[in-house]
């Protein structure tokens, strides 16, 4: 092939790249505004004030000293802190500097019978509990090294298999009940449904997070499982 033509095809690929980027990036771009727009129609304001305090509070929450985390476009719905709940995107930092983002999380005040750490991973109601189900659960209850450093798996009481409830971590020796209330555990069982997987809890905060893009995280349907929680 001669190289004027070879240098033509190369600068058409180099053009068509940095098409589909800005195409990439604008789309991004209007998902984000989109969903900003969203959570404002919700109640939702701009709080970056409370981005310091934001990122302390999950590092706490998490207990995982392999990483830090960081929270970007934090908002927050309501204005007393007793029954705020805030909405961010969560990134870890790795102690290489390698950067995750996790996605989109909330957080939000939870009075509970302990301060102990738990972690309770969900699925939606429309997954079938089975062996797909119980495999997921072990492999996320498994020994990560992003799950907080003082929790490991807790086997479940045998009422809650086949539930929406796949796993938990817990300190060692915790039994299930001493940790949540039965108030708190039925809204939790929902939560799977709105997208989301993770739920931390820790002293008297509560996280739900998105862990999987397949089911839109639905923050207007989880702020309406959980308000009766802030009461």
């Amino acid at each position: 092939m001669p190289a004027p033509l070879i240098v033509v095809l190369a600068g058409l690929v180099a053009v068509a790249a940095v098409a589909l980027i800005a195409r990439s990036v604008a789309s991004h771009r209007a998902n984000r505004r989109a969903a900003r727009e969203a959570l404002e129609r919700l109640g939702f304001r701009p709080c970056p004030d409370q981005k310091d305090w934001l990122q302390e509070t999950i590092g706490r929450i998490e207990n995982n000293k392999g990483y830090r985390y960081e929270v970007g476009d934090p908002m927050r719905l309501g204005s007393d802190p007793a029954v705020a709940v805030y909405h961010y995107v969560k990134v870890r930092h790795e102690a290489t500097r390698e950067r995750f983002v996790d996605g989109e999380e909330i957080l939000f005040p939870l009075k509970r019978p302990s301060s102990a750490g738990l972690v309770l991973v969900v699925k939606p109601a429309a997954i079938a509990s089975g062996v797909a189900a119980r495999i997921v659960g072990a492999v996320a209850t498994g020994p990560w090294d992003v799950q907080p450093d003082d929790l490991s798996r807790l086997e479940l009481p045998p009422e809650l298999k086949g539930t929406n409830i796949l796993g938990a971590l817990a300190p060692p020796g915790a039994r299930f009940y001493d940790l949540i209330d039965a108030k708190s555990l039925s809204a939790v069982q929902g939560l799977g449904d709105a997208g989301a997987m993770m739920v931390h809890f820790r002293d008297d905060w509560c996280t739900v997070s998105q862990t999987s893009g397949r089911i839109p995280f639905n923050v207007s349907e989880l702020v309406s499982r959980v308000r009766p929680l802030l009461s």
